[in-house]
């Protein structure tokens, strides 16, 4: 009998299995990642990204979202498909830079309503909600300021924190410039990384 129930219990899940799968290839098919079992162009270029909002970051690649940015620009916009605030809900509305960062963190937002309308409607649930709070930490640093400055600037974010958060961003940005094969995003998100990748960041590299 135990033999028999646990049989039935591992029928049971890799039943699930199937059908989360058939779900998800169903929504990279109506993307046009998919064409039956074919791996379009945009397919491949979704493959090479690895992250939670992998999905969302290869329909801005595709739509041209980031297209035009500034180095910095670019890195407070890609910040929010890395990071992952621990504050409430109900926290005040981060801070954001000027220039096109708001316009271009909006029409993010609404692509990712887009592709969790389109999963829900799959019976699927796998994209979060991009998270803003740590555009301005990520802009600044970018943009030069001192490691003291940022800190001070951004509530509730430690040293470790700030370093984690910075190299997962890289890791992100050095994804998207292989995946944008070689245009002027590829230059931005490297410029990105050089901007990124000093003092405290530099020295955790060597140290790793």
């Amino acid at each position: 009998r135990e033999t028999e129930a646990l049989d039935r219990r591992v029928a049971g899940r890799s039943h699930v299995i199937a059908r989360t799968f058939d779900r998800v290839c169903s929504v990279l098919e109506r993307l046009g990642y998919l064409t039956g079992d074919t791996v379009t162009a945009d397919g491949k270029r979704l493959g090479g990204l690895y992250n939670e909002l992998d999905l969302l970051a290869a329909e801005c690649l595709r739509r041209g979202i980031w297209d035009g940015l500034p180095a910095a620009e670019l890195v407070a916009c890609v910040s929010t498909l890395t990071f992952e605030s621990r504050q409430p809900d109900d926290r005040q509305p981060p801070r954001l830079p000027k220039g096109r960062v708001p316009d271009v963190l909006a029409t993010m937002a609404r692509i990712w309503a887009e592709l969790d309308q389109m999963e829900k409607d799959s019976h699927l649930d796998f994209l979060r909600e991009p998270d803003s709070g740590f555009a301005w930490a990520a802009y600044r640093w970018a943009s030069g300021v001192k490691l003291e400055t940022v800190l001070g600037e951004t509530a509730d974010l430690t040293p470790g924190d700030f370093v984690r958060a910075v190299k997962q961003l890289i890791d992100l940005l050095d994804q998207i410039a292989s995946a944008a094969g070689g245009g002027e995003l590829t230059g931005t998100a490297r410029s990105a990384i050089d901007a990124l990748r000093r003092g405290v960041i530099a020295y955790s590299a060597v140290a790793d």
